[in-house]
């Protein structure tokens, strides 16, 4: 018999938190499942525990790439070959409450859909492995079988940053097959292109406002990294929303200054990041990167909706006025608020 859902989860360097990822998933009240492993030559133990584990438990399955190859290729091995009717990722270092699998199954036995959208826990550690905060992103409990309604709800999870993951959704598998969607291989921001693809003609989803999953936070992790690419990787985000709000006949003036004000706090972003030294840029060099930004087409064609309140809206209209020395001024002040007062920072973004 197959398993009712299949879980995928790429495994990279996590010698130290890979075991109690896995338990919870072990600890699941819900136990018709499989767990796929995906070793991506990890240079520690951390393929040594995910066979130790296969012995254990023949619910769990590992596969050993041959060269290291990322996320999105770790992924993409074992997600269409995958058995189960639904298929859940579970990043390696991350975790399920016990009860996870079970509510998830509950929802799409009372209410098939083509995913199952949930809440997260983010859980933020500081260098000493000591938990210092959490924050709970949830959404509306609401069942959707309306395509217009479930376009609709994308944005208002866009908002909430929910959208992106695929770690806090559920998704069919069969519908999954249809779409084609793939793991594109980015540095990162490869998870918000895999969904676009995916509900890009998506009809049904069940959103569930519990928040089972953990996403842990680590200082020094890749969000919190210098990534060269991080401009060129964050507007292909921004054109890929743009061109899915088009496809669905959506580029109103609300939803245009919604994709404006994303667009604005992504640019100041990677603005305030080639602050730091290792992009080893100069003033002048940060003038000309502001300069050819202008000239974009994706500057032009969302210019006009710079609108807003709070602290995006006003970085907003500071981006309208393409003023170069106040823009980089700017996004200097958020280089050394972002550096030297994180927890300010964080309030503000």
């Amino acid at each position: 018999m197959t398993p009712f859902i299949s879980i995928v989860m790429p495994v990279y360097n996590v010698e130290k938190y890979i075991e109690k990822s896995i338990q919870s998933v072990l600890a699941q009240t819900f136990t018709d499942f499989e767990l796929l492993l995906v070793d991506d030559c990890s240079p520690d133990e951390s393929g040594k525990i995910c066979d130790a584990f296969a012995k254990m438990d023949k619910r769990i399955k590992v596969v050993h790439l041959e060269r290291n190859s990322g996320v999105a290729v770790a992924r993409n091995t074992v997600m269409i070959p995958a058995c189960g009717e639904y298929l859940c990722f579970l990043d390696s270092d991350d975790y399920f409450d016990s009860n996870m699998l079970e509510v998830l199954a509950d929802s799409v036995k009372k209410n098939p859909a083509q995913a199952v959208i949930f809440g997260m826990i983010e859980e933020y550690y500081n260098d000493s492995g000591v938990l210092k905060g959490t924050k709970t992103i949830s959404c509306d409990e609401k069942i959707i079988r309306n395509q217009s309604e479930l376009r609709e709800e994308i944005l208002k999870l866009e908002a909430k940053d929910l959208y992106g993951y695929p770690c806090n959704k559920m998704y069919n598998v069969a519908y999954l097959k249809e779409t084609k969607a793939v793991f594109p291989k980015m540095r990162f921001n490869e998870d918000i292109i895999f969904n676009i693809d995916f509900f890009m003609n998506a009809e049904s989803c069940n959103l569930l406002s519990f928040a089972p999953y953990h996403y842990v936070k680590r200082t020094g992790s890749t969000t919190g990294s210098f990534i060269p690419t991080y401009y060129k990787d964050i507007m292909v985000k921004i054109d890929r929303l743009y061109s899915q709000l088009e496809y669905w006949e959506m580029l109103n003036e609300k939803n245009l200054e919604f994709l404006a004000l994303r667009y604005t706090r992504y640019l100041f972003s990677a603005l305030e990041r080639n602050c730091d030294k290792r992009s080893k840029m100069s003033h002048e060099n940060r003038k000309q990167f502001f300069k050819e930004v202008l000239e974009t087409d994706r500057y032009q064609k969302l210019s006009n909706y710079m609108k807003g309140d709070g602290y995006i809206g006003i970085l907003a209209k500071i981006l309208h006025t393409k003023n170069s020395t106040l823009c980089l001024g700017v996004a200097r002040i958020i280089y050394i608020v972002k550096r030297y007062l994180p927890k300010l920072f964080a309030k503000l973004s």
